[in-house]
């Protein structure tokens, strides 16, 4: 009797443990971040700044100067900003970001849209764009999921020659 008593401590403790260490990652991930102006200052002289115009500037660590956490092959596809494959905002993805500024200001576009991915996340197609950084602020239709993704471009007929892409390369920072 004594090893059922001490097995269903044991566990009830590692369920518990388990539990905590789950709760404080999610608990600790929706948590509003706070920063004073000194730290601010620390995190733009170590990281690189993605400014976002109608945001408080976002710094996220260079995907260039480190390793990918991981590499998926996902099918690609592409589009524009047009109300029909949108919405009534088409410059404005859901990060808030406007990518119709970002395009006449730079004159090249860096987002991508993806479901299974963070907002903010950077991304790199090496087959195709080699060292090119893409940022994911947007989302796409709820019926995509994991493998998925969406690269904006400025022009519809550049969206529709892209096509599909099927086992492209995708190096996740």
């Amino acid at each position: 009797m004594k090893s059922t008593k001490s097995k269903f401590i044991t566990d009830t403790l590692d369920r518990f443990v388990v539990a905590t260490i789950i709760s404080s990652f999610v608990f600790g991930m929706l948590a509003p971040q706070t920063a004073n102006a000194e730290t601010q200052e620390v995190a733009r002289t170590l990281l690189s700044p993605v400014m976002e115009e109608n945001l408080k500037p976002v710094y996220f660590p260079i995907a260039g100067d480190r390793e990918p956490l991981k590499t998926i092959n996902v099918v690609s596809t592409a589009y524009s900003s047009d109300v029909w494959q949108t919405d009534d905002t088409p410059c404005i993805p859901a990060s808030g970001y406007n990518l119709c500024e970002h395009y006449e200001k730079y004159g090249e576009g860096d987002t991508v849209a993806a479901n299974f991915l963070p907002l903010g996340t950077q991304v790199k197609f090496p087959e195709m764009y080699g060292e090119k950084v893409f940022i994911v602020r947007d989302r796409m239709n709820a019926r995509y999921g994991y493998g998925r993704i969406d690269i904006w471009m400025p022009e519809y007929e550049e969206a529709k020659n892209f096509g599909v892409k099927r086992g492209l390369v995708m190096e996740i920072f």
